[in-house]
């Protein structure tokens, strides 16, 4: 809808415009990132469509993510013969999962998710492995540095004598964060929004989004310029609110518009 009005009004004052209908962001645009970096080499800002809370709400800064495995190894034994002779790789992992939930109150804005449990299942063993998933987010990469440090301490310590643990960090997105270039186009976005009787606030978000990948790319980008919607943690909840669309569209095409006639891009 906002290109259509902007192509309806006349404007031509742009090099090139890339619209990319990206459907597997929701599990980590996994097939789609390398596409996204090969445009962000093409092209000087990007918009992500991401919804917003509000329509006065867009989003230029957001939370980076690592992801970790965390296995612990026990003993098995028989429950009901030799309890005594097994050391149960449970027992070991609930009191590590307890140390990191409690990391959460160590470093601002820093937050430790642990999710995905599962154990060696006989009901009659003692169990020896199990094992659990760890989402961290953090908005800056010393954030993310200094949890992994945490999470090293937490796996290194042990409760019950005997076990061993091994945890795996995979990388996951870097943080995107409000450079000098993101606040230039809130900015923008600001200006574009008294004209449609709008004060535009950015805030940052605990959330990722392929803003993340962008930014990681190269390009300066600005986030949440979708309709309104909420309940993404939910797909009986995950909504946008409709009668939004117009206003929302005329503010991306008044930034689009504004962009393109300013000496950001150097069209």
């Amino acid at each position: 809808y906002s290109l259509r009005a902007l192509l309806d009004s006349g404007f031509e004052q742009f090099g090139e415009i890339i619209v990319v209908f990206n459907n597997d962001e929701e599990v980590g645009s996994v097939g789609s990132a390398p596409l996204l970096r090969e445009i962000a080499r093409q092209v000087d800002v990007g918009f992500v469509l991401e919804s917003s809370r509000s329509e006065e709400v867009i989003t230029k800064s957001r939370k980076g993510a690592d992801k970790y495995v965390m296995v612990v190894t026990g003993i098995p034994a028989h429950s009901g013969a030799e309890p005594h002779k097994g050391r149960s790789a449970v027992i070991e992992l609930a009191h590590k999962m307890i140390a990191i939930h409690n990391l959460n109150m160590l470093y601002p804005g820093v937050t430790f998710n642990v999710t995905r449990l599962s154990s060696s299942e006989p009901l009659n063993i003692v169990p020896d492995v199990a094992r659990c998933h760890i989402s961290v987010r953090a908005y800056n990469e010393q954030g993310l540095s200094k949890a992994a440090k945490a999470l090293e301490q937490v796996a290194t310590g042990c409760s019950i004598p005997d076990t061993r643990t091994k945890l795996t960090r995979t990388r996951g997105r870097a943080p995107y964060t409000a450079t000098p270039e993101i606040l230039q186009l809130v900015e923008m976005a600001q200006e574009e929004g008294k004209a449609l009787g709008l004060s535009i606030v950015a805030e940052g978000k605990g959330g990722l989004s392929d803003a993340n990948l962008l930014m990681e790319a190269g390009i300066p980008v600005l986030d949440s310029l979708g309709p309104i919607g909420g309940g993404m943690h939910d797909l009986n909840r995950e909504h946008l609110r409709v009668e939004s669309i117009p206003l929302r569209g005329a503010l991306l095409a008044g930034l689009i518009s504004r962009l393109c006639l300013s000496k950001f891009t150097g069209v």
